[in-house]
């Protein structure tokens, strides 16, 4: 456990991981304690801030310690905040939205690098998120295996194909405001397969079977073993990290060194969640 003034930080795992103590984000107008957040955010790259209490309005001033509002192509916002959209699933509903390993929106050009998500009502068991530690993979790779993805830019696109197509997987999920699925096949980006933290300068891979169909100058056939490799990899247990959610509870998290996947066990009951990304940046 690490102290400072205002806040106290429990690492959730040995990986990746910290439960903030000690702060209440929607009265917190300290600059001391705000840059602690961040250096410990770039630290442990997933923060667990739990019994917090915030509107919209302050949910969106969190956000902006971190970075600008980002825009979500594919889920309409809410009506006075547009940056902002619920993630409802109802108890009848089967599939979920977050599901499989995926750093959020890797198709843009300028990707998140920040992702702040708020619970409003959780299941009483069940609905948990994992993250993983993209840094450590790559730290855990032979010298050749970096060399090798030091020299490749992988592919993205929102179609999710590896999932049946993103059309027919917002189809199944009929609580939320879905929209413009059915362009998801056009946007595509290229990024670094291991990309560099602007802030700490270390590498992370930057692969996800759910966003990555190919490296430039190669065939699907050809990229995929080396993409399910790479994904298998960077989950391993000992990179990982598991939040378990309570209403009031925020987790921030960084793209640009983590992926997350949300387990969908929880059928039957009903789980509204809020959800923000800023920080737009162009992968190096």
């Amino acid at each position: 456990m690490v102290s400072t003034k205002r806040i106290t930080l429990e690492p959730l795992a040995g990986a990746l991981g910290a439960e903030v103590r000690g702060v209440s984000l929607a009265t917190l107008d300290d600059a001391a304690t705000w840059d602690a957040l961040r250096r410990a955010f770039a630290e442990h790259m997933v923060l667990v801030f739990r019994d917090q209490t915030l509107a919209p309005a302050e949910q969106m001033a969190v956000g902006e310690r971190f970075g600008a509002p980002c825009h979500y192509p594919f889920v309409t916002g809410m009506a006075d905040y547009p940056y902002l959209f619920e993630i409802i699933k109802e108890p009848q509903e089967t599939k979920n939205f977050g599901g499989g390993w995926h750093s959020d929106t890797t198709y843009l050009a300028q990707p998140p690098l920040a992702t702040l998500l708020y619970a409003i009502e959780t299941p009483a068991r069940g609905g948990d998120t994992l993250f993983a530690n993209t840094r450590a993979a790559y730290d855990a790779l032979s010298e050749g295996m970096k060399r090798l993805l030091d020299g490749l830019v992988g592919v993205n696109s929102a179609a999710l194909k590896y999932g049946g197509g993103r059309s027919n997987m917002h189809k199944s999920i009929g609580a939320m405001k879905i929209q413009g699925t059915d362009d998801a096949d056009a946007l595509e980006a290229e990024h670094p397969a291991a990309r560099t933290h602007p802030e700490t300068g270390r590498k992370a891979l930057y692969v996800s079977r759910s966003h990555t169909i190919r490296f430039r100058d190669m065939r699907e056939a050809e990229s995929a073993p080396l993409i399910e490799w790479l994904q298998a990899h960077q989950t391993r247990p000992e990179f990982t990290c598991r939040v378990r959610w309570a209403p009031g509870t925020l987790t921030i998290w960084d793209n640009r060194c983590t992926q997350h996947s949300a387990i969908n066990d929880y059928h039957g009951q009903r789980r509204h969640m809020r959800r923000l990304t800023v920080g737009a940046e162009t992968p190096r």
